[in-house]
């Protein structure tokens, strides 16, 4: 049976990584160890990688406390033990990581990983694109670019969904006839978070702004008590505003289906962006699904239908959320998001590419043949 290390630290909240590899393991031995990877010990046939700056620990460290030179070469000393022994993959979920999108020493790190991998996994045919003009100059270790596939990011339909959207708006306090936007999962900086509140309060029509995880931006005073008490003002204002729903803590796994039942439309507040998973997200649970028309999220929606702002021009946000709740309420494009989600997207299928890849990569002719 074929032996598959994903070199990730453990990310039990991360559902993709979590349903990915409990799907492969219907074909293939799965060990999911970042200190393996490390350690430089065992034997696999596939070494599978997924975020880089969680490839270990140590990295992780760094991706909060800054890249050196000695730990970039440390990688690369795994990396190049790996690829003697197995073939090298990864999925490209970013461009580069998200607090360090101008960091050069990120950019090494990213191309170093790149720069020996056999084969790479793309959600949509623009990251492929992407890629080979991104890493057109790179020296590959193999002395050619890797093989790229596209595999479409998996469903959420794992997630508990068993709560009626009369349950989860009674939940919230939103009335039955309210239009409610849905921001979900992390906001990252001032920009993403301005993008959010200028979009809403663009809105031509009343609506509810629902969001799971509120980011808020401390008072610019030096007394720690005043930044809290300003902060509690803040908070008393949205929690008594009839437009605002705002949690600011992690929301459970089990809590997920609840916002996404009260909600019409799922909007992605990022701008310049190569994925989302909120686009699954949403579109497993049956909601139309608003963002940037950046590189895979712009190719995604505007094929399916779903509405696209441009990055470049901010304020069309607004414009583009008016047109999602639209497609709501004609009750077309949500249950077409949910049917291509559960048909197309089925987490079992997307392993059986991956093993699929995963096969052509191993069989050296194979690899000969398709590079």
């Amino acid at each position: 049976m074929m032996r598959v290390l994903v070199a990730n630290i453990p990310l039990p909240a991360n559902r993709f990584l979590v349903d990915l590899n409990t799907a492969l393991e219907e074909h293939c031995e799965v060990t999911h160890s970042s200190d393996i990877f490390w350690g430089m010990d065992g034997d696999f046939d596939v070494v599978h990688l997924h975020f880089p700056e969680y490839m270990t620990f140590e990295l992780q460290d760094a991706y909060r406390l800054g890249l050196t030179d000695d730990l970039i070469r440390e990688v690369e000393t795994r990396l190049r033990f790996w690829a003697a022994r197995a073939r090298l993959v990864v999925t490209r979920h970013v461009l580069l990581p998200h607090d360090a999108r101008h960091d050069p020493m990120w950019e090494r790190m990213y191309e170093t990983v790149y720069a020996h991998m056999d084969g790479v996994v793309h959600f949509g045919q623009p990251s492929v694109d992407e890629f080979r003009e991104r890493y057109s100059r790179t020296e590959f270790f193999r002395g050619h670019p890797p093989m790229h596939v596209v595999i479409p990011h998996q469903n959420y339909a794992s997630l508990a969904s068993n709560v009626s959207r009369s349950e989860a708006r009674q939940h919230f306090g939103i009335p039955e006839d309210a239009r409610v936007m849905l921001v979900f999962g992390a906001i990252r900086g001032r920009e993403e978070r301005d993008l959010i509140l200028n979009t809403f309060r663009g809105l031509q029509k009343p609506a509810i702004l629902l969001a799971s995880r509120w980011r808020e931006i401390p008072a610019n005073v030096s007394w720690i008590r005043l930044q809290g008490w300003i902060r509690d003002l803040k908070r008393l204002y949205y929690r008594i505003h009839p437009a605002y729903r705002f949690n600011y803590d992690f929301v459970p796994e089990d809590d997920a289906q609840t916002y996404l039942a009260a909600s019409d439309v799922l909007f992605i507040p990022r701008r310049r962006v190569l994925n989302s998973g909120n686009i699954a997200l949403g579109m497993t649970f049956g909601l139309v699904v608003v963002g940037p028309d950046s590189l895979n999220v712009g190719h995604l929606l505007r094929t399916t239908g779903n509405p696209v702002f441009d990055p470049d021009a901010p304020e069309t946000a607004a414009d583009a959320m008016e047109r999602g709740f639209a497609l709501a309420s004609e009750g077309r494009v949500g249950p077409a998001n949910r049917d291509l989600a559960l048909s197309q997207w089925d987490t079992r299928e997307c392993a059986a590419s991956y093993f699929q890849f995963f096969a052509e990569l191993t069989d050296s002719e194979a690899v000969t043949a398709l590079t």
